[in-house]
C-alpha cells in the first residue's frame, strides 16, 4: 500500500513538473515572438537640426541671427581659451535651435528639470571655437564675470520665464537654474519679454532653455505584449506647456494633474523599417499604457511630429 502511495506521489510530481515546464516554455516562446528593434539613436541622428556656424570677424552691435531667429550678442572680449588666454578675431560661433516638439524629439532633448517638467519656449545650444597657436581647435569659455545676450523668438511672449542651463549627464541633458554650479557666471535669472520673444544675459555657453518648472504628481509606465521596448523612443508631449518628456526604462517623469498629453513611440527594425504608436490621454492618475507598434513611412512620421 505504501509503495502504491509513493508511486502515485511520484506520478503527481512528474505531471506537475511537466506542466510547469510547459508553462515556462510558453512564456519563453511568447517572449521570443515579440517584435525586436534596433536602437533608435542612429535614425534620430539623421533627422536632427544641423548645427549652424557663424564666423565672427569684427566688433559689431548687430547680433548673430539663427535660421529660426535666435539672436546672439557676443564678442571676443567676452571669451577666453581654456588656459584663460585672450581671443583675437576671427572666432566661430556654432548654434543649434530647437523650437518645435519635432526638433526636440529628433535631438532627444526633453524639457525636464530635476524630475519636473518645463513649460518651454525653446532650447538652443551656443558654443564658440577658435584655433590655438598650434592650429588645434579649442572650445572657448566665457571670461569670469562676463555674460552674453541671447534673445529667443516666441509667438506667445510672457513674463516669469527663467533661464535654465543644460547639465550634461551620461544618458540625457538635465536642466538647472544654478549656472554657478556648472562653472558659469552669475547672470540674469529670468528672461525679459520683448516685442518678438524673450531676452536675457547668459552666464555660460552651452545648452539654454527658456522655461518654467511645473511639479508633477503622475507618471506613465509603458509595456507591450507585441513589441520589445528596450530600444524604442517614447516621447510624451504637452501642448499646453510645449514640453517634451522622454521615457527612460519605459517610465516618464511625473506630470501635473489634468494635463492633456500626446504620446509618440518610434521604433526601427534591422531592415530600417519604421514603426510607431500614437496615443492621446489626460493625466488623472499614474498610468500603465500598452504600446502596439505599426508600420509607418518616414514621411508619415514626419507629418505626425509636425502636427503635435
Amino acid at each position: 500500500m505504501k509503495i502504491k502511495i509513493i508511486q502515485i506521489l511520484v506520478l503527481i510530481i512528474g505531471i506537475s513538473l511537466f506542466v510547469l515546464s510547459a508553462c515556462s516554455r510558453e512564456r519563453i516562446d511568447s517572449l521570443d515572438d515579440l517584435n525586436v528593434y534596433k536602437p533608435i539613436d542612429d535614425y534620430l541622428e539623421t533627422k536632427k537640426q544641423e548645427e549652424q556656424e557663424f564666423i565672427v570677424t569684427e566688433e559689431s552691435t548687430n547680433p548673430i541671427v539663427g535660421n529660426q531667429d535666435s539672436k546672439i550678442w557676443i564678442s571676443k572680449d567676452l571669451l577666453m581659451f581654456p588656459d584663460s588666454s585672450d581671443v583675437e578675431w576671427p572666432f566661430t560661433v556654432r548654434l543649434v535651435e530647437l523650437y518645435t516638439p519635432k526638433d526636440m524629439i529628433y535631438y532627444q532633448m526633453p524639457t525636464v528639470e530635476n524630475g519636473n517638467i518645463l513649460e518651454t519656449e525653446g532650447e538652443v545650444r551656443i558654443r564658440a571655437f577658435k584655433l590655438d597657436e598650434n592650429n588645434v581647435e579649442q572650445e572657448l569659455l566665457l571670461k569670469p564675470n562676463k555674460t552674453y545676450a541671447l534673445e529667443m523668438p516666441s509667438d506667445s511672449v510672457r513674463s516669469n520665464l527663467k533661464v535654465f542651463y543644460g547639465k550634461e549627464g551620461e544618458a540625457f541633458v538635465d536642466w538647472t537654474t544654478d549656472v554657478v554650479s556648472l562653472g558659469g557666471n552669475t547672470a540674469d535669472d529670468f528672461f525679459t519679454a520683448t516685442s518678438t520673444g524673450h531676452k536675457a544675459n547668459i552666464g555660460k555657453l552651452g545648452w539654454i532653455n527658456c522655461g518654467r518648472s511645473h511639479q508633477g504628481v503622475y507618471n506613465i509606465t509603458f509595456s507591450s505584449v507585441t513589441d520589445h521596448l528596450d530600444y524604442i523612443g517614447i516621447f510624451t508631449y504637452s501642448t499646453e506647456y510645449k514640453s517634451i518628456i522622454q521615457a527612460y526604462n519605459q517610465t516618464t517623469a511625473e506630470m501635473p494633474d489634468a494635463l492633456d498629453v500626446k504620446i509618440i513611440a518610434i521604433g526601427i527594425n534591422s531592415s530600417d523599417e519604421l514603426f510607431y504608436s500614437y496615443i492621446e490621454t489626460k493625466m488623472s492618475a499614474t498610468k500603465s499604457i500598452n504600446i502596439n507598434l505599426d508600420p509607418i513611412s518616414d514621411q508619415e512620421l514626419s507629418s505626425i511630429l509636425n502636427d503635435l
